[in-house]
């Protein structure tokens, strides 16, 4: 909180304050707008490289995975894990899911079962295949996205009792699979054992997610959109208390096809969701509780407004 220099109230100290958390936040999504505009980092190339050896499992597969080894984050079969430089360690157990597979039958056979309607002569089983989670190999690193860098010390559980106040269940959880974090409209989960860093980034994106798209008429149809919105908010919240985020921000947002076009026409959005979730966690919404209402707007209405405006 500013000191606050002879003469001024505490309102006025508070607009300035906001105004102050105004030019961060034009300062930092430049930054980002920048970043983004760069095109694709060598890190997110080789990535994406390293995702596309990944398949995308289904619904039941993912069950399957989740009950055998809930703690399970890439899953690949033997021969993946050999193209991309890794090994199975001796005595690791599979993970037991199913693969479809096309059997072709015998034209007769296929006659004689056909009731005259054109039946197609191919037919799909399943048959049980191991996989195995990264945990279980070594060798080569794997290609691993950006991630925010810093120590966010108390903002942190700052930004955890902003979200209690507004009325938004945290949970750490192991048993997200393939997803860092995730918000279902009041609950947000956050993935166990992140570096600090990673961990207030995370949080502080599905934060965004939950005040910017938890109503069906606020939320963009676009994916592309919400998740453009959600890292930006993230982006300058980590920004504005030291954290190294721009690198991480950026290849995300491309990640989801997004370019500085959609950043710039969701910029009020961004920019009143990351204000609100700085001034929260910077301790400013509770001075600002201890002025009345009628003070604060008599004393700083004007520049307040000048300040959203800009």
């Amino acid at each position: 909180m500013p000191s606050q220099a002879p003469g001024t109230t505490r309102c006025e100290v508070l607009v300035m304050a906001e105004h102050k958390e105004r030019q961060l936040v034009a300062q930092a999504l430049d930054t980002l707008a920048e970043a983004i505009e760069r095109g694709e980092s060598e890190q997110l190339k080789a990535y994406l490289g390293t995702l596309a050896r990944f398949h995308q499992y289904s619904l039941s597969n993912v069950f399957l995975i989740a009950v055998q080894r809930p703690n399970a984050t890439r899953v690949a079969g033997f021969r993946t894990w050999q193209k991309l430089g890794r090994y199975v360690k001796k005595g690791e157990k599979g993970i037991h899911i199913l693969a479809p597979i096309v059997w072709r039958r015998k034209r007769e056979e296929a006659r004689e079962e056909s009731r005259g309607d054109g039946e197609e002569d191919e037919v799909v089983r399943f048959r049980s295949v191991c996989v195995f989670d990264v945990a279980q190999t070594e060798g080569r690193p794997l290609a691993e996205f950006a991630q925010a860098r810093g120590e966010p010390g108390k903002h942190t559980s700052r930004l955890m009792q902003f979200a209690a106040e507004q009325g938004i269940e945290v949970e750490f959880s192991d048993a997200l699979v393939s997803a860092h974090g995730l918000s279902s409209g009041g609950k947000i989960l956050v993935r166990k054992g992140l570096p600090a860093a990673e961990e207030f980034s995370v949080l502080a994106h599905e934060l965004a997610h939950e005040l910017l798209h938890r109503g069906e008429e606020e939320q963009p149809s676009s994916r592309t959109v919400r998740e453009t919105e959600a890292e930006a908010v993230a982006f300058v919240v980590c920004q504005a208390i030291g954290l190294e985020a721009v690198n991480a921000a950026a290849d995300y947002i491309r990640l989801y096809q997004g370019s500085k076009e959609t950043l710039l026409e969701s910029l009020q959005r961004i920019r009143q969701a990351a204000v609100e979730i700085i001034g929260a966690i910077m301790g400013k919404v509770e001075a600002r509780g201890k002025a009345s209402d009628t003070e604060w707007q008599a004393a700083g209405a004007g520049e307040h407004q000048a300040a959203y405006a800009a």
